[in-house]
């Protein structure tokens, strides 16, 4: 996703770890991949998926990890860091 480019925008970008059952996999890597602003950075067969949430809000953000903690077979999802910068 790119930078918003008016003066007043926020850009945020925040990181997670999700734990998911691992015949879940395939679908929760799916819905996340075609969920525009997000991107999955590393990934084990045992379930965990290391992902970044882009987004103009931290309102988009939320919204974002709502929907994929309610994905099936979504165990766990933390927040490893979060940044966002107003221009």
């Amino acid at each position: 996703m790119n930078k918003p480019n008016n003066n007043d925008a926020e850009y945020h970008v925040a990181s997670y770890i999700v734990q998911v059952t691992p015949k879940n996999l395939a679908a929760v890597k799916e819905a996340i991949s075609s969920t525009a602003g997000t991107e999955i950075h590393a990934e084990t067969e045992q379930g965990k998926l290391v992902l970044t949430i882009e987004g103009a809000s931290h309102q988009v953000i939320a919204k974002k990890v709502d929907f994929i903690q309610d994905l099936t077979g979504v165990n766990s999802l933390a927040q490893v860091y979060h940044q966002y910068t107003s221009e």
